[in-house]
């Protein structure tokens, strides 16, 4: 089969399957369960056969055309880091299907509207990871932020979690509307709509320096906004743990696989061409550093379980940007220059293979049992399949020996400690990375403790309080809706199940039966099957080495070519060193905090308030904004409309300082004909006089004898033909303020905003322009210079034809008539139509004879 065809259906697969379980009978629930799995199960297979028979390689797929003018077609790109993702995505998928199925037991309703949603947040994300258009990439990205909202928001009857969903939608589709606004500017700047085309041209002719004025700066950081904001990077980081409010499935899938590394994908799709950008480390690293100590640190400070490992996703998803930010840097070895990344998919792969089981085991212990910690003291007692599990992911996120992630953590303490041999600042990010790995050590500890029942562990009742004030109660935003579950915040000790519900409310839409058999078993084997390959690659390096590397493309100091080692080193491959001294410090941190007394409480992250205060600025901000504009006056319209256009025009006069020239030329010529400036005179006063008078027909006599002067300008200057309009304009117009005058209700009393004197400036200012602007207008360039004004075109054109017409001309003698009938003929069309009607709401406005009559 085609390359194309292979990744078309991998990717269709999952949506596919989803819809078609909504053709089955609600009853069956097997089938269903069936067909949805199904569909991240083909696509798994579908891009490993695309991997086995067409290889992992940068050359993209042909493509199928579906808006070739928008450069948005059906093209794939199965390279090594494309090829990563899909099979994750697929891969884990295909269990978490399973694990729904445990999770939800046999709910009819919940599996039929569940299956179809996570088939569609799968196929978004499938498509993200292997669309080779950029306009494709955007498309799927925008399709997650969609699908999330759906099921982050499944609890369609719960308040608080349409909020949290909302929360999450818009902070992630803000972040997508500011990459298309980078995607475009990169694209029209570059002509580049395809990451392979990228990849094949490269960015080496253009400017990649740390200037302003740069389109391709300012095209990456629109990009990695969106970036950012998708992979929860300070201070965005808010929207991920509200996004706990999704049922754990979600929680799983989107924590460990799926939408919020979409983020890190994308800036590992970036990094090959954009990392020699000069702004790309010292935009990264400090954000990814913020991020990952922050989320550690809160995460300690978390009783909630899936509240801790939503911190720990925060904090990881900062360490792997720090990881492709520390990719720009160098360092030379036996006079080799190695790029300080090394085995990136490897290090995001560990997150996944413990981020997931933890995870899925904390919703099966929240289903069974409780999701706050202290609740769970001695856990292990009855529920030792489930702790066992939890703990073995526990020891991957504390990355301790033997397991995948002590690897990967060295090969980032490795990039960090050649990073200071650049530039000394790169040791607080060293401390960054202890601090955070002691966080995570920690947090293991407490787990463990609490989980087996042992002395340091985490208790409801002997739960000290922490050392400074604690704000009890979340902020407003995500208040409960129903005052008597104030004491089971998201945030407290509440006697929440695993949906954030109370116990009060047995038999409503959120309560699930709880499984046994192998249904009871699937809440747990899943995630034991995901976590046994964090010790798999720990244990048997060897076999992650050759699993891995045809997926790896950044091989550099491990791996790479003349580099001390073949792949990722075994344990006893690790040279003592920094780095390894570092690790050996955060882990004997890390259990000094984990039994001290410190940092035990449940704290509420600050950053929950940016939302709601935003959501608060636009609602109510908006209301009181728009009370000041809109007055419901059209006077005070008007006044807005001319300001705009005042701004607008002094900007062009301001950085257009050729638009002087036509003023100062013609200001030489103003008394050289005496008539005309009388005539002048008259019209600029009559306006002027037409807001100091409060009378309307006195204002419509004004305006007439305005009107009037300018019939006398086009005398005198010769101009019959429009004086002759002018003078039917002015005779129609006051004939029509006369009789619409008599219909209008009394002035009202209400005073304006802005003043008398202040509308006469605004109205002389307006009229100064436009006169400035006739001037720039009819001062243009000549038509030989290759920039005709709309005059000479006129005049070259009105007879005889010209190259620029292909010879045809109008075959006019008299100019103005071939202009009014000929070159602009349509607008003359439009003035008769609208005299027209206003000839027929003149007649309208004329009292019946019969009323007189009457």
């Amino acid at each position: 089969m085609d390359a194309v065809w292979l990744l078309t259906l991998a990717v269709l697969a999952p949506l596919i399957a989803g819809v078609v379980t909504l053709f089955l009978p609600r009853s069956l629930i097997m089938p269903r369960v069936v067909i949805a799995t199904a569909g991240p199960a083909i696509a798994f297979l579908l891009v490993a056969a695309h991997a086995a028979s067409h290889g992992i390689t940068s050359e993209p797929t042909d493509s199928i055309p579906w808006i070739p003018s928008l450069h948005l077609n059906l093209g794939f790109l199965g390279d090594g880091i494309g090829t990563f993702f899909a099979l994750l995505v697929a891969g884990v998928g295909v269990l978490i299907m399973l694990y729904a199925r445990a999770y939800f037991g046999p709910e009819k309703d919940d599996l039929y509207r569940f299956y179809p949603t996570l088939g569609l947040f799968t196929t978004a994300m499938l498509g993200i990871v292997v669309a080779d258009y950029l306009m494709l990439t955007l498309l799927f990205w925008e399709m997650t932020s969609i699908s999330s909202f759906l099921l982050i928001g499944w609890d369609r009857f719960d308040k608080k979690a349409v909020k949290l969903a909302m929360q999450a939608f818009f902070t992630t589709g803000l972040g997508g509307l500011v990459m298309f606004g980078g995607l475009l500017l990169f694209s029209l700047h570059t002509d580049l709509w395809r990451w392979s085309d990228i990849y094949a041209d490269g960015l080496a002719g253009f400017d990649m320096t740390l200037s302003w004025t740069n389109p391709m700066l300012w095209a990456f950081v629109l990009i990695f906004f969106g970036a950012a904001t998708k992979s929860a990077q300070f201070p965005f980081h808010y929207w991920l743990p509200g996004a706990m409010a999704a049922p754990t499935p979600v929680s799983a899938f989107l924590h460990s696989a799926t939408m919020v590394k979409a983020g890190v994908f994308l800036t590992g799709r970036l990094f090959p061409v954009f990392a020699a950008l000069e702004l790309w480390p010292w935009l990264i690293i400090p954000l990814g550093a913020v991020t990952m100590l922050l989320g550690a640190v809160i995460a300690l400070n978390q009783h909630d379980l899936k509240r801790i490992f939503a911190y720990t996703t925060v904090s990881q998803l900062g360490l792997l940007m720090c990881m492709y930010g520390l990719g720009a840097l160098t360092m030379t070895y036996h006079d080799q220059t190695f790029h300080l990344i090394d085995w990136d998919i490897t290090q995001i792969a560990n997150h996944a293979f413990y981020k997931a089981p933890l995870f899925i085991v904390a919703g099966a212990l929240g289903h069974v049992a409780s999701r706050q910690l202290p609740e769970l003291f001695g856990a292990w007692h009855h529920h030792k399949g489930m702790v066992l599990t939890i703990l073995l992911a526990g020891w991957g996120l504390a990355a301790l020996p033997g397991a995948i992630s002590f690897q990967a953590k060295e090969l980032f303490l490795y990039a960090i400690y050649h990073a200071t041999s650049v530039h000394p600042i790169f040791w607080i990010l060293m401390l960054m990375a202890i601090l955070t790995a002691v966080c995570n050590v920690a947090i293991f500890v407490r787990l463990t403790t609490t989980l087996l029942g042992l002395e340091g562990g985490l208790r409801t009742e002997k739960a000290p309080p922490p050392p400074w004030p604690v704000k009890e109660t979340a902020p407003d935003y995500y208040a409960p809706d129903h005052p008597e579950d104030e004491e089971t915040d998201a945030h407290g000790s509440g006697v929440h199940d695993d949906h954030g519900h109370a116990p009060h409310a047995p038999g409503t839409h959120h309560e699930h039966h709880h499984e046994t058999g192998f249904w009871g078993a699937m809440l747990w084997v899943p995630a034991l099957i995901i976590v046994s390959l964090q010790f798999l690659g720990g244990l048997i390096t060897p076999l992650w080495n050759a699993v891995f590397r045809p997926l790896e493309t950044n091989l550099n100091y491990f791996g790479g070519e003349g580099a001390s080692y073949t792949g990722v080193p075994a344990l006893w491959q690790l040279g003592i060193g920094v780095p390894l001294g570092m690790s050996l410090l955060a882990i004997l941190g890390g259990v000094a905090l984990g039994y001290s007394k410190v940092m035990r409480g449940a704290i509420v992250d600050v950053h929950d308030k940016i939302y709601p205060a935003i959501y608060d600025l636009c609602v109510n901000g908006g209301g009181k904004a728009f009370r000041v504009v809109q007055t419901g006056n059209l006077r005070d319209y008007t006044i807005f409309i001319l300001l705009a256009f005042l701004i607008a025009f002094g900007g062009a006069v301001y950085f257009d300082g050729g638009m002087f020239e036509p003023v100062l030329a013609q200001m030489a010529l103003t008394f050289e004909f005496w008539p005309g400036v009388a005539l002048a005179v008259i019209t600029c006063a009559t306006a002027v006089a037409i807001p100091l008078v409060q009378a309307r027909v006195v204002r419509v006599l004004l305006l007439g004898a305005c009107g009037f002067s300018v019939v006398g300008l086009y005398l005198v200057y010769e101009a019959p033909d429009l004086a002759l309009t002018q003078l039917m304009f002015e005779i129609i117009s006051v004939i029509l303020f006369l009789l619409v005058l008599r219909l209008l209700p009394d002035p009202e009393s209400k005073g304006a905003w802005v003043g008398r004197i202040g509308r006469i400036s605004i109205a002389a200012a307006v009229g100064l322009a436009f006169g400035w602007l006739t001037l720039v207008a009819a001062s243009g360039a000549p038509f030989d210079s290759g920039h005709p004004i709309l005059g000479d075109f006129f005049l070259r054109h009105a007879y005889d034809g010209t190259q620029a017409t292909g010879g045809r001309g109008a075959g006019g003698g008299n100019v103005v008539n071939v202009i009014l009938v000929d070159f602009r003929g349509f607008d003359t069309l439009g003035e008769l139509v609208v005299l027209a009607l206003a000839a027929v709401g003149v007649w309208s406005l004329i009292p019946p004879r019969r009323r007189y009559q009457r």
